[in-house]
């Protein structure tokens, strides 16, 4: 009797080991397939661009040749308008307001990033707008886009049509407006 209490402790305890462990594997496929956005790596490597030529790029390419040094051109467009990033599951687009003369405009450059999460789990994820300045972002964040309003992302809106789209105006406070909120150890357990 002894003994068989002892297998049924150590049956008891490999019980709840697996049913831990098969719900943190569970949990971290999910967690694989959830859009990232990638937007403060486009803004850094659109500053970055900004600061070399005095202007924002006309599209990807130009931003693949300069800064990411050709790491990126399979996931661009062959207009070079948008990039499609599978690992982080999310398109961007790229649209860009540079003045003809630099030296003497009163407004400065502007870039406008789209970033709409795709693949299984888009409907979870956020999407969003930035206007993007060599000193300011101004950041729109709003719901997964759908297929019926998916034609947005070929312009710069104006606010009226992000409103339209739900997507509301982000604070500027030095957050990171696209950081993932992380639940802790205990969003890996089943209760």
């Amino acid at each position: 009797m002894h003994f068989t209490l002892i297998i049924a402790g150590l049956s008891l305890a490999l019980l709840i080991i697996s049913m831990v462990y098969s719900s943190w594997s569970h949990e971290r496929q999910r967690e694989a397939n959830m859009p990232v956005p990638a937007m403060e790596t486009i803004v850094l490597a659109l500053r970055t661009f900004h600061q070399q030529t005095g202007r924002f790029p006309r599209d990807f390419n130009e931003l693949d040749e300069r800064v990411w040094k050709g790491t990126r051109r399979a996931q661009i467009s062959p207009d070079g308008k948008s990039l499609n990033a599978p690992q982080s599951h999310y398109y961007y687009t790229l649209h860009t307001i540079n003045p003809p003369e630099p030296t003497s405009a009163t407004l400065p450059a502007k870039a406008s990033i789209w970033a709409v999460p795709t693949g299984e789990r888009a409907q979870e994820a956020a999407t969003y707008f930035w206007y993007v300045t060599p000193q300011n972002i101004e950041g729109w964040m709003g719901p997964a886009l759908t297929r019926e309003n998916i034609d947005a992302v070929r312009a710069i809106p104006s606010e009226q049509q992000l409103a339209l789209l739900t997507m509301t105006r982000q604070p500027r406070g030095g957050v990171s407006m696209t950081a993932p909120k992380r639940g802790g150890i205990f969003s890996y357990l089943p209760f």
